[in-house]
Protein backbone atom coordinates (compact mmCIF):
# COMPACT_ATOMS: atom_id res chain seq x y z
CA UNK A 1 0.00 0.00 0.00
CA UNK A 2 1.38 3.40 -0.98
CA UNK A 3 1.27 5.80 1.95
CA UNK A 4 3.88 8.31 0.82
CA UNK A 5 1.68 10.42 -1.46
CA UNK A 6 2.02 13.43 0.83
CA UNK A 7 5.71 13.73 -0.02
CA UNK A 8 4.87 15.79 -3.11
CA UNK A 9 3.02 18.27 -0.93
CA UNK A 10 5.77 19.04 1.56
CA UNK A 11 7.51 21.70 -0.49
CA UNK A 12 4.20 23.16 -1.56
CA UNK A 13 2.82 23.37 1.95
CA UNK A 14 6.06 24.98 3.04
CA UNK A 15 5.23 27.86 0.73
CA UNK A 16 2.87 29.08 3.41
CA UNK A 17 5.94 30.78 4.85
CA UNK A 18 5.43 33.48 2.22
CA UNK A 19 1.66 33.27 1.90
CA UNK A 20 1.90 34.53 -1.70
CA UNK A 21 2.89 31.89 -4.23
CA UNK A 22 1.66 28.92 -2.23
CA UNK A 23 -1.70 28.29 -3.89
CA UNK A 24 -0.28 28.26 -7.39
CA UNK A 25 2.53 25.95 -6.34
CA UNK A 26 0.19 23.64 -4.49
CA UNK A 27 -2.11 23.47 -7.48
CA UNK A 28 0.79 22.53 -9.72
CA UNK A 29 2.00 19.88 -7.29
CA UNK A 30 -1.45 18.39 -6.92
CA UNK A 31 -2.06 18.43 -10.65
CA UNK A 32 1.28 16.79 -11.32
CA UNK A 33 0.71 14.08 -8.73
CA UNK A 34 -2.98 13.23 -8.90
CA UNK A 35 -6.43 14.52 -9.72
CA UNK A 36 -9.19 14.90 -7.16
CA UNK A 37 -10.47 11.39 -7.76
CA UNK A 38 -7.05 9.90 -7.04
CA UNK A 39 -6.79 12.00 -3.91
CA UNK A 40 -10.01 10.45 -2.62
CA UNK A 41 -8.77 6.99 -3.60
CA UNK A 42 -5.54 7.35 -1.65
CA UNK A 43 -7.29 8.87 1.35
CA UNK A 44 -9.65 5.88 1.50
CA UNK A 45 -6.63 3.59 1.69
CA UNK A 46 -5.22 5.39 4.73
CA UNK A 47 -6.08 4.09 8.20
CA UNK A 48 -9.40 5.51 9.36
CA UNK A 49 -7.68 7.34 12.23
CA UNK A 50 -5.11 9.08 10.02
CA UNK A 51 -6.92 12.40 9.59
CA UNK A 52 -7.75 12.87 13.27
CA UNK A 53 -4.29 11.83 14.45
CA UNK A 54 -2.46 13.83 11.78
CA UNK A 55 -4.31 17.07 12.51
CA UNK A 56 -4.15 16.71 16.27
CA UNK A 57 -0.41 16.11 15.91
CA UNK A 58 -0.16 19.18 13.68
CA UNK A 59 -1.97 21.28 16.28
CA UNK A 60 0.29 19.90 19.02
CA UNK A 61 3.41 20.66 16.98
CA UNK A 62 2.26 24.19 16.17
CA UNK A 63 1.63 24.86 19.86
CA UNK A 64 4.90 23.27 21.05
CA UNK A 65 6.82 26.56 21.01
CA UNK A 66 4.09 28.29 23.02
CA UNK A 67 2.08 30.04 20.33
CA UNK A 68 0.26 29.22 17.10
CA UNK A 69 0.92 31.63 14.22
CA UNK A 70 -1.39 32.62 11.38
CA UNK A 71 0.90 30.82 8.92
CA UNK A 72 0.56 27.59 10.90
CA UNK A 73 -3.21 27.96 10.87
CA UNK A 74 -3.17 28.49 7.10
CA UNK A 75 -1.04 25.37 6.65
CA UNK A 76 -3.64 23.31 8.50
CA UNK A 77 -6.47 24.75 6.41
CA UNK A 78 -4.72 24.11 3.11
CA UNK A 79 -3.75 20.61 4.22
CA UNK A 80 -7.45 19.95 4.80
CA UNK A 81 -8.21 21.11 1.27
CA UNK A 82 -5.36 19.07 -0.18
CA UNK A 83 -6.87 15.92 1.33
CA UNK A 84 -10.19 16.81 -0.30
CA UNK A 85 -12.09 16.64 2.98
CA UNK A 86 -15.81 17.26 2.89
CA UNK A 87 -17.48 19.74 5.25
CA UNK A 88 -18.02 17.22 8.05
CA UNK A 89 -14.49 15.82 7.82
CA UNK A 90 -13.03 19.35 7.70
CA UNK A 91 -14.87 20.28 10.87
CA UNK A 92 -13.56 17.10 12.53
CA UNK A 93 -10.02 17.94 11.40
CA UNK A 94 -10.35 21.44 12.87
CA UNK A 95 -11.53 19.98 16.16
CA UNK A 96 -8.57 17.60 16.12
CA UNK A 97 -6.19 20.52 15.59
CA UNK A 98 -7.69 22.39 18.52
CA UNK A 99 -7.53 19.29 20.70
CA UNK A 100 -3.82 18.91 19.94
CA UNK A 101 -3.18 22.46 21.15
CA UNK A 102 -4.65 21.86 24.59
CA UNK A 103 -2.46 21.45 27.70
CA UNK A 104 -2.13 17.82 28.70
CA UNK A 105 -2.84 16.49 25.21
CA UNK A 106 -1.67 12.87 25.03
CA UNK A 107 0.10 12.64 21.68
CA UNK A 108 1.55 9.22 22.45
CA UNK A 109 -1.90 7.67 22.86
CA UNK A 110 -3.01 9.11 19.51
CA UNK A 111 0.10 7.86 17.75
CA UNK A 112 -0.28 4.37 19.21
CA UNK A 113 -3.85 4.24 17.94
CA UNK A 114 -2.71 5.04 14.42
CA UNK A 115 0.25 2.67 14.70
CA UNK A 116 -2.01 -0.20 15.75
CA UNK A 117 -4.16 0.37 12.66
CA UNK A 118 -1.20 0.57 10.25
CA UNK A 119 0.21 -2.38 8.34
CA UNK A 120 3.42 -0.66 7.20
CA UNK A 121 4.89 1.30 10.09
CA UNK A 122 7.80 2.95 8.30
CA UNK A 123 5.66 4.12 5.38
CA UNK A 124 3.03 5.40 7.77
CA UNK A 125 5.67 7.19 9.82
CA UNK A 126 7.18 8.87 6.76
CA UNK A 127 3.73 9.95 5.62
CA UNK A 128 2.95 11.50 8.99
CA UNK A 129 6.35 13.20 9.25
CA UNK A 130 5.91 14.59 5.71
CA UNK A 131 2.50 15.89 6.74
CA UNK A 132 3.98 17.70 9.78
CA UNK A 133 7.20 19.02 8.25
CA UNK A 134 5.67 22.19 6.72
CA UNK A 135 5.09 23.52 10.24
CA UNK A 136 8.85 23.35 10.86
CA UNK A 137 9.74 24.68 7.41
CA UNK A 138 8.21 28.00 8.36
CA UNK A 139 11.07 28.66 10.76
CA UNK A 140 14.78 29.25 10.59
CA UNK A 141 15.33 28.08 14.16
CA UNK A 142 13.26 25.14 15.41
CA UNK A 143 12.78 24.84 19.16
CA UNK A 144 13.74 21.79 21.16
CA UNK A 145 10.10 21.24 22.06
CA UNK A 146 9.15 21.08 18.37
CA UNK A 147 11.99 18.67 17.65
CA UNK A 148 10.83 16.40 20.45
CA UNK A 149 7.33 16.22 18.96
CA UNK A 150 8.69 15.17 15.56
CA UNK A 151 11.07 12.64 17.12
CA UNK A 152 8.23 11.19 19.16
CA UNK A 153 6.32 10.58 15.93
CA UNK A 154 9.40 9.03 14.33
CA UNK A 155 10.12 6.74 17.26
CA UNK A 156 6.54 5.48 17.42
CA UNK A 157 6.74 4.39 13.78
CA UNK A 158 10.27 2.95 13.90
CA UNK A 159 11.96 5.86 12.11
CA UNK A 160 15.37 7.08 13.23
CA UNK A 161 16.38 10.68 13.78
CA UNK A 162 18.58 10.33 10.71
CA UNK A 163 15.49 9.42 8.65
CA UNK A 164 13.75 12.56 9.89
CA UNK A 165 16.83 14.73 9.33
CA UNK A 166 17.11 13.51 5.73
CA UNK A 167 13.44 14.21 5.03
CA UNK A 168 13.68 17.68 6.54
CA UNK A 169 16.91 18.55 4.73
CA UNK A 170 15.48 17.53 1.36
CA UNK A 171 12.26 19.43 2.01
CA UNK A 172 14.10 22.58 3.12
CA UNK A 173 16.42 22.50 0.14
CA UNK A 174 13.46 21.91 -2.16
CA UNK A 175 11.91 25.19 -1.03
CA UNK A 176 14.76 27.08 -2.63
CA UNK A 177 15.02 25.01 -5.79
CA UNK A 178 11.44 24.41 -6.88
CA UNK A 179 10.97 23.37 -10.51
CA UNK A 180 8.00 22.05 -12.51
CA UNK A 181 9.37 18.55 -11.92
CA UNK A 182 10.39 17.31 -8.51
CA UNK A 183 14.22 17.21 -8.24
CA UNK A 184 15.85 13.80 -7.93
CA UNK A 185 18.10 12.90 -5.02
CA UNK A 186 21.10 13.47 -7.27
CA UNK A 187 19.82 16.87 -8.37
CA UNK A 188 19.32 18.08 -4.81
CA UNK A 189 22.80 16.89 -3.84
CA UNK A 190 24.33 18.73 -6.80
CA UNK A 191 22.42 21.89 -5.90
CA UNK A 192 23.58 21.59 -2.30
CA UNK A 193 27.21 21.28 -3.41
CA UNK A 194 26.83 24.28 -5.70
CA UNK A 195 25.27 26.30 -2.88
CA UNK A 196 28.32 25.62 -0.71
CA UNK A 197 30.70 26.15 -3.62
CA UNK A 198 32.40 22.76 -3.35
CA UNK A 199 33.08 19.95 -5.80
CA UNK A 200 31.36 16.58 -5.80
CA UNK A 201 34.56 14.94 -4.59
CA UNK A 202 34.96 17.36 -1.68
CA UNK A 203 35.75 15.72 1.64
CA UNK A 204 33.48 16.06 4.65
CA UNK A 205 36.08 18.38 6.16
CA UNK A 206 35.96 20.58 3.04
CA UNK A 207 32.16 20.75 3.26
CA UNK A 208 32.32 21.77 6.91
CA UNK A 209 34.95 24.42 6.13
CA UNK A 210 32.86 25.85 3.26
CA UNK A 211 29.78 25.91 5.47
CA UNK A 212 31.54 27.80 8.26
CA UNK A 213 33.06 30.26 5.80
CA UNK A 214 29.73 31.04 4.13
CA UNK A 215 27.84 31.31 7.40
CA UNK A 216 30.46 33.76 8.62
CA UNK A 217 30.16 35.76 5.40
CA UNK A 218 26.37 35.91 5.06
CA UNK A 219 25.01 35.82 8.60
CA UNK A 220 22.87 38.94 9.21
CA UNK A 221 24.81 39.62 12.41
CA UNK A 222 27.89 40.22 10.26
CA UNK A 223 26.31 43.07 8.31
CA UNK A 224 27.64 46.54 8.83
CA UNK A 225 25.66 48.90 11.00
CA UNK A 226 22.98 50.71 9.04
CA UNK A 227 22.28 47.83 6.62
CA UNK A 228 18.97 48.18 4.82
CA UNK A 229 15.99 45.91 5.42
CA UNK A 230 16.50 44.37 1.96
CA UNK A 231 20.13 43.59 2.74
CA UNK A 232 19.18 41.98 6.04
CA UNK A 233 16.46 39.91 4.37
CA UNK A 234 18.84 38.82 1.59
CA UNK A 235 21.50 37.83 4.10
CA UNK A 236 18.97 35.84 6.12
CA UNK A 237 17.75 34.04 3.01
CA UNK A 238 21.29 33.18 1.93
CA UNK A 239 22.12 31.95 5.43
CA UNK A 240 19.12 29.61 5.37
CA UNK A 241 20.08 28.27 1.95
CA UNK A 242 23.61 27.57 3.11
CA UNK A 243 22.43 25.88 6.31
CA UNK A 244 19.88 23.74 4.49
CA UNK A 245 22.38 22.67 1.83
CA UNK A 246 24.83 21.70 4.55
CA UNK A 247 22.20 19.74 6.49
CA UNK A 248 21.20 17.83 3.37
CA UNK A 249 24.81 16.85 2.62
CA UNK A 250 25.46 16.00 6.25
CA UNK A 251 22.42 13.74 6.36
CA UNK A 252 23.30 12.19 2.98
CA UNK A 253 26.91 11.46 3.94
CA UNK A 254 26.19 10.63 7.55
CA UNK A 255 28.79 12.86 9.22
CA UNK A 256 28.31 15.00 12.31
Amino acid sequence: MQLNFLGKLVGSLAGMATGKWFLALLGRALGHQFDRGYTRHLRRRLPSTFVSVAFSAMGHLAKADGRVTESEIRIARVAMRSLDLDVKATQAAMRACNTGKQPGFNLEAQLRELRDESNELVDMGKTLVAFLLPVLLLKQDVSGAERRVLWQVAQTFSLSRVDVAQMEARARLGRHFQSPQEPTNRDTAVLALETLGVRADASNADIKKAYRRLMNRYHPDKLAAGASADEIESAGRKTREVREAYELLRARRGFK
